[in-house]
């Protein structure tokens, strides 16, 4: 073999590691990303079932004129926005006098470019029933 053979085989094996490293930094984004996401929509979940635990007649006192109303926002470990929207009806459902829809966003890594805004969130919609403990969680 030849030095200049020896050059080639060095340059083709420096391309080929710095093609499968960029993988690898790429996949740890990747992977902290989902982590982040799967984290948002457990908080998301715990929340839902928060609201869920109060009173349907309580839920639907706070509701406004317009048939939705935003509960305070919550912030979790200085990470996640939590928000809570209770509604009346939702574009997705069919109406229901009986029923209120919950929609639960958690949203985490605020916008630079755009002050108050995130990049990333994850919204849950859940339901709450009107006399759904009285009908045996029917």
């Amino acid at each position: 073999m030849t030095l200049i053979e020896v050059a080639i085989a060095l340059v083709i094996i420096s391309i080929v590691s710095l093609y499968f490293l960029s993988y690898f930094t790429n996949s740890e984004a990747q992977s902290k990303l989902t982590n982040q996401k799967l984290s948002a929509t457990h908080l998301a979940n715990a929340e839902l079932h928060k609201v869920q635990a109060i009173p349907f007649n309580d839920l639907e006192g706070r509701l406004t004129a317009s048939n939705c109303t935003q509960l305070p926002e919550q912030t979790s470990n200085e990470i996640y926005v939590i928000d809570t929207q209770i509604c009346r009806n939702h574009p997705k459902y069919t109406s229901n006098p009986d029923v209120l829809y919950i929609t639960i966003t958690t949203s985490w890594a605020p916008d630079k470019d755009q002050p108050g805004q995130y990049k990333h969130k994850v919204s849950i919609v859940g339901a709450a029933k009107k006399n759904y403990a009285i009908d045996g969680g029917k």
